[in-house]
């Protein structure tokens, strides 16, 4: 069953064999998905430099010799609309913490069985926030608990959990940086958090959905 249609992927991963497999898995999900793949920083930047259309970008930290968070800025500044998900074999909380902090989309950790990735994987191509269990488990009591947003709020907050900055959201909405400055706000108060961190991580917890394909 194909997901999303059209869909341009980044893989950035050193070692050859694990994208391989990502590929396959990614295969089974959505037949149409063009992915591309880069074993290094410098490579993943020209890659994105060249398809600045780029939709999602599956990012290994550990990358030989180079931090892959370090990339993270680079390749959306290259690809504005990607949305980088990390899959990493560092689990740490400070560590998922930090790639949201930097603007990532999701978490998924390496040592995920191949049925808990599959799902990650396809929830993060529907556009919806996969993160590990034990960021804010601690809110799983209140996970069924959505609050009430309007369709405008809820194509901001899409854009939050993408790592779109104002200035990004402003324009794919057609918006005044002011006016998502607005919207942006009262989606804090909603949500009861003070930063786009805490948000991704509500967001999480009550499994709200974002369509990465809507208009």
């Amino acid at each position: 069953m194909t997901i999303v249609s059209a869909m341009k992927t980044l893989l950035v991963d050193d070692h050859a064999l694990f994208r391989a497999g990502l590929r396959l898995l990614l295969g089974t999900i959505s037949h149409d998905t063009t992915i591309l793949e880069a074993a290094t920083i410098g490579e993943a930047l020209v890659l994105a430099g060249k398809h600045p259309d780029l939709q999602l970008c599956l990012l290994d930290l550990a990358l030989k010799n180079e931090n892959g968070l370090d990339a993270l800025n680079k390749i959306k500044i290259a690809a504005p609309n990607v949305a980088v998900v990390v899959i990493s074999a560092a689990e740490e909380s400070n560590t998922i913490y930090a790639c949201i902090e930097a603007g990532a989309m999701s978490f998924i950790p390496k040592s995920a069985p191949p049925e808990v990735l599959t799902d990650a994987l396809r929830r993060v191509l529907k556009g919806q926030i996969y993160l590990p269990d034990q960021i804010g488990s601690d809110g799983n009591r209140n996970a069924q608990i959505s609050p009430a947003f309007s369709p405008r709020q809820l194509e901001v907050m899409r854009g939050l959990s993408r790592g779109l900055p104002t200035k990004l959201i402003a324009r794919e909405l057609n918006l005044s940086e002011y006016t998502v400055r607005e919207y942006i706000a009262t989606i804090y108060r909603i949500l009861d958090v003070h930063n786009r961190t805490e948000a991704v991580i509500k967001v999480n917890r009550m499994r709200l959905r974002f369509d990465m394909a809507a208009d």
